[in-house]
């Protein structure tokens, strides 16, 4: 609103400055005659303004809509997400190959970027608001029973919507997959592929010794290094190195054990997500097309040969449409998306297929099964009962003059989501790991204000009771919340259809903690959060574990196993990493539903290039290895076509 409408005054004299609560500024009548140093700071204000909004526009960015579309392509990927955006990219570098690319949104909108505002973009209409069903023991906190699964509906898909940071998992993640039979894609292969894409921007990480083993600069996909202003998480680094872990200097090395503030998928200050970069430097390629608004809702396969051979589409105004492909047809549609499109195709559990009264093209397939997703618990809230010495004291106008002039800082970061704990609950903290080891626990921060005003738990889908519990804690004092991260879950979920309707959306079913294993391992996350509450840094805060007296957990004594096993099921939701429902694996492995070239086994001509085909979840957000999923797609299309011509 401040962007789009500051050379018009307000209806009165009091103007709100951009959404703050606590903070009004008087609107200047310049029709009075303002002069001296209130004129020159007007001036300067508007003057900001106006170059603000042009570097925050998206005109030009992203790619206009196809005036027309051709009969064949070459290609054909379903979705412009975060592996989407980055295949279309690379497979238009070849001149003579026609590319089709299809999305089921359209451009991101201004606020998607402004990192700070993230939250405020689920339950949007840039979000298929995806939720899981109902299960026992999973979800019990949330309304209905069900926890939100945000996806992007927009070009560059979760990249345009999620919070940013830049992670790309540990060595052990990527050699666990070869070691599984999918060659290729252990640590030293996969490295090159994050490096191809990066753009590093961060002088602090560019000057650590061996930069250039681990890191690039030039490449599309620009990352930066977050740089919180939030006092409270900065103390938790410092109380971290008290137990004695160090702080981690890059995040994206192979052993980054400790705590640390993230990098970011940023440009300048704000969000880069993959459709920026990727398909940014791609727009004016004539062997591009791309169509938004465009939902896929069937492959075309020939059933006398299993061969794809083109999509159904249905476009903005309607239309159903048939387009043919030559070569081969790529599904990025993510963890929930690609199994629905495949689903729907005929490629899937025959039984299931079935019942949907979708005729199976050939022999039973796993796809759907396999759902893995970060669970985090949000259930430990402490009070800060003590002010941080020289916090910055700045009004929400003051921060967002020095954002849109400078592009720093409050509104360029995402608060103390930025601070990120890696460790595992069995091990004592120590200086070194060996490649053979990965943290079982990933901790992120939210913090709450004592100041600030409405839900500010709404992103959780609270039941109301469960909600004003955690608010009525913010009428008395400040909030950390850690958030404890299972990285390595054994619990495991299934995407289904819920009709053979392409329009209707798929049943989640995340079987969160359906093994007691992952109980357990976030029990003791609460414990070592407890110890690191009970530093000599955090004391200084007036650190306090507030209970929350959650009605279904009463007959159970605060702080017991009991209690905490209660609230785990209560009061645990997705951090929005859903993966593995087209899992990668050799033909030999049983539930594998792509080649470690990923290519759909029985099928011709088709692949899937996304988060879903990840055999086992990474340990770390899922962005960056999806990004690397969509370049090594890319490669492998690029050696299986242009060697065959």
């Amino acid at each position: 609103k401040c962007l789009n409408g500051y050379n018009s005054p307000p209806p009165n004299r009091n103007m709100n400055a951009c959404g703050s609560s606590q903070y009004r500024a008087p609107f200047v009548d310049s029709s009075r005659g303002l002069t001296g140093i209130g004129a020159v700071l007007i001036a300067n204000l508007i003057s900001t303004l106006s170059v603000a909004r042009d570097n925050l526009s998206r005109d030009g960015v992203y790619p206009k809509d196809a005036p027309s579309i051709l009969d064949v392509y070459d290609f054909i990927i379903v979705g412009a997400g975060s592996a989407g955006s980055v295949v279309a990219s690379r497979l238009s570098e070849v001149p003579h190959w026609n590319i089709l690319l299809l999305e089921a949104g359209g451009d991101p909108p201004l606020d998607t970027e402004i990192p700070l505002l993230f939250h405020t973009l689920q339950r949007t209409d840039i979000d298929w608001n995806y939720e899981t069903e109902p299960q026992d023991g999973m979800c019990l906190g949330m309304k209905g029973n069900r926890c939100p699964v945000p996806r992007g509906k927009v070009l560059g898909g979760s990249s345009s919507i999620n919070a940013m940071l830049y992670v790309r998992g540990f060595k052990k993640d990527y050699d666990d997959w070869a070691i599984a039979g999918n060659k290729g894609w252990d640590y030293e292969s996969v490295l090159p592929y994050f490096k191809k894409s990066e753009d590093m921007r961060s002088e602090e990480v560019m000057s650590i010794n061996n930069f250039s083993n681990y890191h690039n600069t030039g490449g599309y996909l620009s990352v930066e290094q977050f740089k919180t202003q939030d006092p409270y998480v900065l103390s938790v680094i410092k109380a971290s190195e008290e137990l004695g872990y160090h702080k981690v200097n890059d995040i994206n090395r192979e052993e980054p054990y400790g705590f640390l503030e993230s990098q970011g998928t940023l440009r300048n200050g704000t969000r880069c997500n993959t459709a920026k970069a990727f398909l940014g430097v791609a727009k004016n390629r004539p062997n591009l097309h791309v169509i938004k608004f465009a939902t896929v809702t069937k492959i075309l396969i020939k059933n006398t040969t299993n061969t794809a051979y083109g999509i159904q589409f249905r476009t903005k105004q309607g239309e159903i449409k048939l387009v043919r492909v030559s070569k081969e047809v790529i599904v990025c549609g993510g963890a929930i998306n690609s199994p629905q499109i495949l689903m729907l195709s005929g490629i899937g559990p025959r039984d299931h297929l079935m019942k949907m009264n979708i005729h199976p093209i050939f022999k039973d397939s796993r796809v759907g099964y396999n759902f893995q997703d970060h669970l985090i618990f949000f259930g430990a809230p402490f009070t800060l009962n003590a002010s941080v010495e020289n916090a910055p004291l700045i009004t929400n106008i003051d921060a967002m003059y020095q954002y849109l002039r400078n592009g720093t800082g409050i509104f360029s970061t995402i608060g103390g989501s930025s601070v990120l704990g890696f460790i595992n609950t069995k091990k004592l903290p120590r200086k070194t790991y060996n490649h053979n080891e990965r943290p079982d626990i990933q901790f992120h921060h939210e913090t709450r204000s004592k100041s600030s005003s409405g839900d500010k738990f709404k992103m959780f889908n609270l039941r109301k009771e469960i909600s004003y519990l955690f608010n009525s804690l913010l009428t008395v004092s400040d909030i950390l919340l850690p958030l404890p991260t299972l990285l390595n879950p054994k619990s495991r979920g299934k995407v289904q259809l819920k009709s053979s309707d392409p329009f209707e959306s798929p049943k989640i079913f995340a079987g969160f903690y359906t093994d007691p294993k992952d109980l357990e391992t976030m029990i003791r996350a609460i414990r070592f959060y407890q110890k690191l509450a009970n530093t000599k840094v955090m004391k200084m805060l007036g650190t306090r574990l507030e209970h929350l007296d959650l009605p279904d957990c009463r007959k159970f004594s605060f702080d017991t196993r009991e209690y905490w096993i209660c609230a785990l099921r209560h009061l645990s939701s997705t951090i929005y990493h859903p993966v593995g429902t087209c899992k990668m694996g050799p033909s030999s492995d049983p539930d594998a539903v792509v080649s470690p070239r990923l290519k759909v086994h029985g099928v011709k001509r088709l692949r899937a290039a996304d988060a879903s085909i990840m055999p086992d979840i990474v340990s770390g957000n899922i962005n960056a290895a999806t990004i690397m999923i969509g370049e090594r797609a890319a490669d492998f299309i690029k050696e299986d076509w242009l060697n065959k011509n």
